[in-house]
C-alpha cells in the first residue's frame, strides 16, 4: 500500500472532538484561535490598516476646504482696464465698483475726463455677469475660483460635494457585490487604483463638468477601499478583538480628518492640497499589491479551501505557531460543501431540470437582495440601513456646515473632528461594560434629544449652540461607528462587503437628504433639527431589535445569521 502524500496527510485525518457540532463560524473562529487570535500577523495587518485609515480620513475631507469662498470683485459692462484712473490698482478699483451689500451686483460706471468715475450711491446696478476676478493672493485658491463658481453659479460650489457622495452611493453596491464574488483584496486594489486615478485626472481638470465626473468616480472608488479593508481585518482575528479594532480604526480615520485643517493651513493652493494628501495612497497601493492577504472566512466560504489552508498557516507560521494542522477541518467542509451541492443537483435531477440550470445552481452568488428574502434577516437588515441612513444625516449636516459658522474655519472644522477622538474612547468603553447594542441606543437617543433642545437654546448665547454641535458631533460618532461594527458582525460573510456596501450607499443618501432637510427652515426654524431628532430617537429605538453580537461570532452563511 502507497504511503499517503504528506500535504494530504491533513485530510484523511477524522476530525477532533472540540469541532463535533460546531457550526462553520465556530469551527472558523477555533482555527484562527489555534493560529493565535491576534499574533504578530493581525498586527502587521492591523497597522497598514490604520495608517490607511489616517491617509482614507486625510484625502477624503478635503471636501471641506476646496471649496472654501475665494474674495472677488465684479467687472463692469464693456470693461476696458485702460480707463481705470490711474492712481487707483485693478483690485482696489474692482473692490470700489462691486456693491458692497451685495457683492454679485456691480455699478454701471460713466466716463468722466477719459476715465471711470468713481461710483455714487445713485448710480445705477447692474448683475455681476460680466466676467469677474478672483483675489488670489498668496497661492489661496479653490474649486471657486478656478471654476467661477460665484453669483449665478454658486450652487456648483456644493453641488460637487453631491457628486461626490453619489459616487460613494453607487459604489457602495456595485463593490459589495465585487467583493463577495471576488474576495476582499482584489476589490480593495481596484478600488485602490479607480481612486488614484479619478484623483489624479480631477486635479487636472480642464473644466468643472470634468472635475464632478472624476470626483464621482474618486466617490465610487473609495467605496470599495475603506469598507472593504474594514472587513477584511475584522475577518482576520477573533471575536474579542472585533470591538477595539472597531473603535481604532474609526479613531484614527478622525486623526486623519484633524490633519486636513494643518494641511489645508499650510497649502492654500487647492490643487496642491489634493496631491499631497492623495500622493499616500500610491504607497499604500503598492505595500497592499505586495503584502495584504485574501480573507480566509470569505476564501472558507467560496470553497477554496487549499488557499485557505495555506492562509491560516501563513497566518500561524507568522504567529510563531508553526503550521497548524488545518487539513482534516478544511475536509469537513470540503465534504459539507458537496454533499449540498450533491443533495441540490439530485432534487433538480428529479425535477427534470437541464445541465445549464443546474451548473447555474452550484454557481448561485449571493446578494444583498438576500438578505431580504426571509423575514429575520430582512428586519436585521432594514433596521442597520435605516440606522446608517439616520447617522449619516445628522453626522455630515454637523460636519460640512462647521466651516460656515462663525469665527475662525480652521478652528471649526478642528473643534468638530477633534471630538470624535474622546467619541471613540467612550464608545470604546461603553461597548466594553455594556456590551454592543446598549451604547448605540444610548448614543442615538442623546444625538436626538441634542438635536430638539437645541431648538430652545437663547439665539444670543453663542456658546450654547457651540456646545450642544460639539456634544452632537460626540453622540453622531460614538453611534456611527457602532453601527459599522454592528453591520459586520450581523451579516454574514457570504455578503458581508454587500451589506456594508449596501449601508454605505444608505448613508450616502442620508449625507445627500442633510442639507435639503435644513431648508425646511423656510416653513419653520424648529423644522429641521427636530427632524433630525426624531429620526435619531426612533433609530436608537429600533436598535432594541438587534441580538448583541459582543460574544457571538461573526456569522458565515445565512443560517447563522437567521439564529442570532
Amino acid at each position: 500500500m502507497e504511503d499517503t502524500p504528506s500535504h494530504l496527510e491533513g485530510l484523511t485525518e477524522e476530525p477532533p472532538h472540540e469541532f463535533e457540532d460546531l457550526s462553520d463560524s465556530h469551527i472558523t473562529e477555533e482555527i484562527l484561535k489555534k493560529c493565535c487570535g491576534y499574533g504578530p500577523f493581525q498586527k502587521k495587518l492591523t497597522i497598514f490598516v490604520l495608517i490607511y485609515a489616517i491617509f482614507d480620513g486625510l484625502s477624503v475631507l478635503t471636501l471641506v476646504f476646496i471649496r472654501e469662498p475665494i474674495p472677488f470683485g465684479c467687472y463692469p459692462t464693456n470693461f476696458n482696464k485702460s480707463l481705470i484712473p490711474p492712481n487707483i490698482a485693478l483690485e482696489k478699483f474692482l473692490d470700489n465698483i462691486t456693491v458692497e451689500e451685495d457683492k454679485c451686483s456691480v455699478y454701471n460706471l460713466d466716463i468722466e475726463g477719459g476715465f471711470y468715475a468713481l461710483p455714487t450711491s445713485n448710480m445705477t446696478k447692474g448683475p455681476c455677469n460680466n466676467g469677474r476676478k478672483f483675489y488670489t493672493k498668496f497661492g489661496l485658491s479653490s474649486i471657486m475660483s478656478e471654476f467661477d463658481l460665484a453669483c449665478e453659479r454658486e450652487w456648483m460650489n456644493n453641488f460637487a460635494i453631491s457628486v461626490m457622495f453619489g459616487g460613494v452611493l453607487v459604489g457602495g453596491f456595485v463593490f459589495g457585490l465585487i467583493s463577495d464574488k471576488f474576495g476582499r483584496f482584489k476589490t480593495f486594489l481596484i478600488g485602490e487604483m479607480v481612486f488614484m486615478v479619478a484623483l489624479l485626472i480631477r486635479i487636472h481638470s480642464p473644466n468643472y463638468a470634468v472635475f464632478a465626473i472624476m470626483y464621482f468616480m474618486e466617490g465610487f472608488g473609495e467605496a470599495g477601499t475603506y469598507p472593504v479593508i474594514y472587513t477584511l481585518l475584522l475577518e482576520c482575528v477573533t471575536k474579542n478583538h472585533r470591538m477595539p479594532l472597531n473603535f481604532l480604526i474609526h479613531g484614527c480615520f478622525a486623526l486623519g480628518e484633524m490633519l486636513v485643517s494643518g494641511m489645508a493651513y499650510v497649502f492654500h493652493e487647492w490643487k496642491d492640497l489634493l496631491f499631497v494628501t492623495g500622493f499616500p495612497h500610491l504607497l499604500l497601493f503598492i505595500i497592499a499589491l505586495i503584502y495584504l492577504p485574501e480573507s480566509p472566512r470569505w476564501q472558507l466560504y467560496k470553497g477554496r479551501f487549499e488557499e485557505a489552508e495555506k492562509t491560516f498557516n501563513k497566518i500561524a507560521r507568522t504567529n510563531k505557531r508553526g503550521t497548524v494542522n488545518t487539513g482534516h477541518i478544511l475536509h469537513e467542509f470540503r465534504r459539507e460543501a458537496e454533499s449540498k451541492i450533491k443533495f441540490n443537483v439530485d432534487v433538480m435531477e428529479n425535477i427534470n431540470v437541464g445541465k445549464k440550470a443546474k451548473h447555474r445552481l452550484k454557481k448561485k452568488s449571493r446578494t444583498a437582495i438576500d438578505l431580504l428574502k426571509k423575514p429575520r434577516r430582512a428586519i436585521l437588515s432594514v433596521i442597520i440601513w435605516f440606522n446608517w441612513f439616520v447617522n449619516s444625516l445628522i453626522y455630515y449636516g454637523v460636519t460640512l456646515n462647521s466651516v460656515d459658522m462663525s469665527g475662525n474655519q480652521y478652528i471649526n472644522y478642528l473643534m468638530m473632528v477633534a471630538i470624535e477622538i474622546p467619541a471613540n474612547i467612550i464608545g470604546f468603553l461603553t461597548f466594553r461594560w455594556f456590551g454592543h447594542r446598549t451604547p448605540i441606543i444610548f448614543f442615538m437617543v442623546f444625538g436626538g434629544i441634542n438635536c430638539i433642545v437645541s431648538n430652545f437654546v437663547p439665539k444670543a448665547n453663542s456658546w450654547f449652540p457651540l456646545i450642544l454641535a460639539v456634544l452632537g458631533k460626540l453622540g453622531a460618532t460614538a453611534s456611527f461607528d457602532g453601527i459599522y461594527l454592528a453591520s459586520t458582525e450581523v451579516f454574514p460573510t457570504v455578503v458581508r462587503n454587500s451589506g456594508v456596501g449596501t449601508s454605505t450607499s444608505f448613508a450616502r443618501l442620508g449625507s445627500l437628504i442633510a442639507p435639503l432637510v435644513l431648508e425646511l427652515t423656510i416653513y419653520s426654524s424648529w423644522l429641521p433639527l427636530t427632524v433630525y431628532g426624531v429620526l435619531g430617537i426612533l433609530g436608537g429605538l429600533l436598535i432594541l431589535s438587534l441580538p448583541d453580537m459582543k460574544d457571538i461570532c461573526l456569522p458565515q452563511t445565512f443560517e447563522d445569521m437567521d439564529y442570532l
